[in-house]
């Protein structure tokens, strides 16, 4: 336990001495990991997958808020979408605004724990984060945590879509706006993944906050089996 409390403080005094280069650079590394996710995924518009483009893109994010960036990327995304089909687009717009009218209400300062929870996503790695989410946030982190889960299976959704289009499967609009609805608002294993990290993140948050030895590894280890529980009766 030493250990970790000087490796945090000395880990402090470096951010410290270091964080006018260490936020812009980290912006800019997670700017460009997310346009190369979206681009790797539904990079349609040949324009906009351009290397060239993405780095510029994350430069300017680099030097401007959380919410600057997230917005960004709700564009670059809704452009893609918009070459892969138009009500596809028209959906998710739908679905963004009512997003963000709660994001921007209720979390406005957490766009980047939305951000990295959409590439934990895209990595299969989504339960390393609730945790470590409850430890260093608040409650209010679930809103965030919930709204990256959500653009995470809209993108995965869009390629689905799209290569359903490609092979004729999908060939008429109902079709086309049922599979839509099917594969992205009725998602059970969305909403079984959105359930676990939200119960996870309130629950590690609660324990870490009783006044109590040890609060911390307890809130570690109960929430760790928590989120196993919840995902074997989930699934």
């Amino acid at each position: 336990m030493a250990f970790l409390l000087e490796l945090k403080e000395s880990f402090k005094k470096f951010y410290n001495r270091y964080n006018t280069y260490i936020v812009p650079a980290s912006k800019f590394i997670i700017a460009l990991i997310c346009f190369i996710m979206i681009n790797t995924s539904i990079g349609y518009m040949d324009k906009l997958k351009n290397p060239v483009f993405a780095l510029l893109l994350s430069v300017i994010c680099a030097f401007l808020p959380g919410g600057f960036t997230l917005i960004v990327l709700s564009a670059f995304i809704l452009i893609q979408l918009y070459v892969i089909a138009p009500e596809f687009a028209l959906l998710v717009l739908c679905i963004m605004l009512l997003m963000y009218l709660l994001y921007f209400r209720f979390a406005p300062k957490t766009a980047y724990i939305l951000i990295i929870t959409a590439m934990f996503c895209w990595v299969k790695i989504p339960f390393a984060l609730p945790v470590a989410v409850g430890l260093c946030s608040s409650v209010a982190a679930v809103i965030p945590v919930s709204f990256g889960i959500i653009m995470y299976y809209i993108i995965r959704t869009a390629s689905d879509y799209e290569a359903a289009i490609s092979d004729d499967s999908l060939s008429e609009s109902m079709k086309q706006i049922s599979f839509l609805i099917e594969s992205l608002l009725k998602n059970r294993q969305m909403l079984v993944l959105i359930i676990t990290v939200a119960v996870t993140i309130i629950v590690v948050y609660i324990i870490r906050r009783q006044k109590i030895d040890h609060s911390w590894k307890i809130a570690i280890i109960v929430g760790s089996i928590i989120q196993f529980l919840i995902l074997v009766v989930g699934q």
